[in-house]
């Protein structure tokens, strides 16, 4: 390699940098912006007059939406880039979120949930291939290791300064903690407009630059792109019921109030920020297709476990509980997310496999809302079935997709 050759790769590896780090801090910020509800669930009841089932329609809204968006999201990558997409992503975000923040009734809530939906499902198609985009193989595992935990790192963000806006006695003034969430959105998508270009080279691009372009038939057709869909759809499922839930049984069966329960929370997302870094590091030691699905196995069975126990796990134990179920909970993602690439059936349709995974994000999103009827009907108990169900779904999925990769890479072989 020459010196003129060693320098671009290190300019290369500098931008690489500075594009995952704005598209990871967006990533945040709109799990920032979907966890502002959990976060303020105990005032936004009251505010707005209604029961616990209500509630859980309106967060699991942006699964609808989302459910549409990440097909269409899927065409605008690899039609316009996933730069532009991400562009449309955090507009979406912005919008939603000042249409909630002005809301004084439900109905307002829900159409600025639904806008919202947008950012929320489509940032996890458009961040995995922007990241395979700017990084090799062999150095996606760090990147897609930190955006693996966007979800707990803005849970956890919100959880802990919610309460310096909203105040317990007050219901309405959960509205200040909706504006707080649009001022940071603002000031991302700012950001990101000004800073994001697109890769010179993308390491997705074909080797043989005469190649005929894929397809995005072929990778609908791709059996992996599916199961990694049903897999991460139970994933989302028994994570949302984790984050989205479990402040409020604590508050409801073990007596704590609504910030002693965002701070128990905390637990499990910084659990969860420690497993998928440590994990990305770990891919990229750990470059052999067959060994990193081993461990998404051996993380599922953990995770599907701690599913399991979400709504029945006592006070003794809920530390110890938090913490496993969050190591396992950031790992899981970071496999799936650094594999994006190899899941689909060439590099170039990264969008799709990723577009497909955030699809089943979304549809455990909309599931999600059951839970919340189920809860005000027959107690939080009457949940545990469910979540040993989902969990039992999301191993059979790892282990499933599995065997797929490891037969079709035998086949190139």
């Amino acid at each position: 390699m020459t010196k003129e050759e060693k320098r671009a790769e290190v300019v290369q590896t500098g931008r690489a940098w500075i594009v995952a780090c704005v598209a990871i801090i967006a990533s945040i910020l709109i799990s920032v912006n979907c966890n502002k509800l959990p976060a303020t669930m105990s005032l936004v009841i009251p505010a707005l007059g209604i029961d616990t089932g209500m509630a859980a329609n309106i967060m699991s809204l942006n699964g609808y939406v989302g459910l549409i968006m990440t097909f269409v999201v899927a065409a605008i990558i690899m039609r316009f880039g996933a730069r532009r997409a991400t562009t449309l992503v955090l507009a979406c975000a912005v919008v939603g979120a000042v249409i909630s923040a002005l809301a004084t009734d439900v109905l307002v809530l829900v159409i600025g949930r639904l806008i919202e939906g947008v950012g929320y499902a489509c940032i996890g198609s458009v961040v995995p291939v922007i990241i395979s985009e700017w990084f090799p193989p062999s150095k996606r595992g760090v990147p897609m290791g930190l955006f693996s935990v966007w979800v707990p790192l803005g849970s956890m963000f919100i959880m802990g300064t919610s309460g310096f806006f909203f105040n317990v006695g007050d219901p309405q003034s959960y509205h200040a903690v909706f504006w707080f969430v649009v001022v940071l959105l603002v000031v991302v998508t700012v950001a990101w407009v000004a800073a994001v270009r697109d890769p010179k080279v993308s390491y997705l691009e074909e080797a043989d630059p005469s190649a005929p372009k894929p397809k995005m038939s072929e990778g609908f057709k791709s059996l992996s792109c599916w199961i990694s869909m049903v897999a991460f759809a139970a994933f989302s499922l028994g994570t949302a019921c984790v984050m989205n839930f479990e402040t409020l049984f604590m508050v409801q069966t073990m007596g704590m109030d609504q910030l002693q329960a965002n701070a128990m929370m905390n637990v499990a997302n910084i659990a969860v920020v420690v497993g998928g870094i440590a994990i990305g590091v770990v891919m990229n030691l750990v470059h052999g297709n067959l060994q990193r699905l081993i461990i998404l196995v051996v993380a599922s069975v953990v995770l599907g476990v701690s599913f399991s126990m979400a709504y029945s796990i006592g006070e003794a134990m809920l530390v110890p509980w938090l913490i496993v179920f969050g190591l396992s909970n950031g790992v899981v993602p970071a496999v799936f997310f650094t594999m994006v690439a190899e899941i689909a059936p060439r590099p170039e349709l990264a969008g799709i496999s990723s577009s497909l995974m955030s699809c089943g994000q979304c549809v455990g999103g909309i599931l999600f809302g059951l839970v919340g009827v189920i809860v005000s009907s027959a107690g939080w108990g009457a949940c545990t079935g469910l979540l040993t169900g989902v969990g039992a779904v999301l191993v059979v999925g790892a282990v499933a997709l599995l065997a797929v990769i490891k037969a079709r890479d035998a086949k190139r072989a």
